[in-house]
């Protein structure tokens, strides 16, 4: 991974941080605040087998290719380091063809921070491996929104996991971030300062979390 890649990675990061917390209120025809007293919100639904995720009721993916949020570096096989940013490291899966789902990608980048697993970033050539993307996706975690009305890019909040996918038509790539936001936050801060005891222990990969 390059810097610019790098780059890029933090502002998709910062960016969703920020905005995610609004998501669900911001999809396009969702009714306004208003200060009208409010009716006694029902209890959320508890999930069932075979419930389609969705942004009213997200549900955080637990790991990415089997891999659990927060699993240390060094406890993954045949990962291989490309780069160092302070407490951020990004890594790659050596041998085979990376896929997600059963749609192959150019590459798949691996971020860890203070040796946790904190987030992904692949990427892939055309316009119908994207689309592809997109409903590998949506069939799972629900429709995304989309932070604005004039571009293809879409997200999906899901309680701690932050997903972006994006397209950039001028050079004909598309990218799939995961970010989770407790574990990656870290190594957003100019000091890079440890993660916080808030932050969850890794639990036991559940392979159909994500592609």
């Amino acid at each position: 991974m390059n810097r610019t890649a790098h780059l890029l990675f933090l502002a998709v990061v910062l960016t969703l941080a920020l905005c995610a917390p609004g998501l669900p209120t911001a999809v396009h025809g969702a009714p306004k605040a208003t200060s009208a007293k409010k009716s006694p919100e029902p209890s959320p639904k508890t999930p069932q087998a075979g419930d389609a995720p969705s942004v009213a009721f997200p549900i955080s993916p637990k790991s990415f290719h089997g891999i659990a949020w927060g699993t240390s570096l060094g406890d993954i096989k045949d990962m291989t380091v490309l780069e160092r940013h302070g407490p951020a490291i990004y890594a790659k899966i050596q041998g085979g063809t990376p896929r997600l789902g059963d749609i192959p990608v150019t590459e798949i980048v691996y971020a860890f921070c203070n040796d946790r697993f904190a987030g992904s970033m692949a990427t892939f050539p055309g316009k119908d491996r994207f689309a592809a993307v997109k409903d590998l996706l949506a069939s799972r975690h629900g429709q995304p929104v989309k932070p604005d009305e004039t571009s293809e890019n879409v997200g999906w909040p899901l309680g701690d996991v932050l997903i972006m996918l994006e397209f950039d038509a001028i050079l004909n790539v598309g990218t799939l971030n995961y970010v989770h936001v407790l574990e990656y936050g870290p190594c957003t801060a100019p000091d890079g300062a440890k993660p916080s005891q808030e932050a969850k222990p890794a639990q036991e990969a559940k392979p159909q979390d994500a592609p």
